[in-house]
């Protein structure tokens, strides 16, 4: 499974009306190519004016059958060229290939990601730490988690998504972080895999 991100940014003085024209873009992309699409806006680790649009694909193929589709139907491209003021910079694409996960096929309200890139030579022992760290989390949680790698971009980058319900779950994650002893040891383990400083963690909420 292939997971696709479009983040933009809503124009900060209309922020109101961007986020419910996101969504609206979002409604309309699902009914005429019946592809849930969500929308996600950001609560910590990025502007506050961030937008997020995102879909699961089961393949790259499938990804640009939904893309022609989209740019040949009139109503789509109409709204895209009424409604671009309303974004204050051009979209930016991300395309994640899943490779483990305790998902299920309705997202959740929130969502908080940790971003990393492997040291280079070591891309291997950090993809095997990826998916064991992803099924930690999840053992010991019970939460929603992923774990995958980006298809493009900077070689060597991987994400880790969690995913709740609520803030009382939030809270559990972070007291797992700070408390749990098979935890922290696992994070020793990371230092030598990844880039010093390329961790970066934020915190997104579905919207619609």
């Amino acid at each position: 499974m292939y997971l696709f991100n479009r983040t933009s940014a809503v124009d900060r003085n209309r922020q109101l009306e961007g986020f419910a024209a996101a969504i609206e873009v979002a409604a309309m992309v699902t009914a005429k190519t019946e592809l849930p699409v969500s929308v996600f806006g950001a609560r910590f680790g990025a502007p506050l004016n961030s937008v997020m649009w995102s879909a699961r694909y089961e393949s790259q193929a499938q990804m640009q059958r939904v893309q022609e589709q989209l740019l040949a139907d009139t109503d789509y491209v109409d709204w895209v060229t009424t409604h671009g003021p309303m974004f204050e910079e051009a979209a930016s694409d991300r395309l994640t290939k899943v490779v483990s996960a305790t998902l299920g096929a309705n997202p959740k309200r929130f969502y908080t990601l940790l971003q990393a890139t492997a040291i280079s030579g070591r891309l291997g022992e950090a993809m095997a730490f990826g998916v064991r760290a992803q099924d930690m989390v999840a053992r010991l949680t019970g939460l929603a988690t992923a774990f995958g790698a980006e298809v493009y971009g900077a070689v060597g980058s991987v994400v880790w998504l969690t995913g709740a319900d609520s803030m009382a779950e939030l809270d559990a994650m972070v007291a797992l972080r700070e408390t749990n002893v098979e935890y922290q040891a696992l994070l020793t383990e990371a230092a030598p895999l990844f880039t010093a400083g390329s961790g970066v963690t934020s915190l997104i909420e579905k919207l619609n």
